[in-house]
């Protein structure tokens, strides 16, 4: 039986992040909308509820912009992301299995972000929370 060393294991945990990356940005892309959009209508910007609006639609939009497209690029460009989160290539072996399980989380945390940004857009932004 052939030991693991301490490098084989980091590799592995920077497998398991990679293959986690659409859920990891899906869950701070929550934490960045929801926080930022209860602070800002807890805050009561102005007077004016559609200035407190725009801000957090404006917020909401951006940060969903760009975890999509955080999402899709790690999703593309499949060796580049895992050589910089795992510090090298992913196994031979285990690519395929590796890469489909990947894009299969990606593509449902893109959808999932996809949706939040949509409510975003539809739905008034701080009345539900008075």
């Amino acid at each position: 039986m052939r030991r693991m060393g301490p490098r084989s294991n980091l590799q592995g945990m920077g497998t398991l992040v990679f293959i986690l990356v659409g859920p990891i940005v899906w869950s701070v892309h929550l934490t960045v909308i929801y926080g930022s959009q209860s602070l800002l209508c807890a805050l009561n910007l102005s007077e004016d509820r559609s200035a407190g609006n725009a801000a957090v639609v404006t917020i909401i939009l951006f940060a969903t912009a760009v975890c999509i497209a955080a999402v899709g690029f790690s999703a593309v460009r499949i060796r580049f992301v895992h050589a910089l989160i795992a510090r090298g290539d992913p196994p031979a072996d285990q690519m395929g299995f590796i890469v489909t399980i990947m894009r299969i989380l990606a593509g449902l945390s893109i959808l999932a972000m996809f949706y939040v940004g949509l409510g975003a857009v539809i739905l008034p932004a701080c009345d539900q929370l008075r």
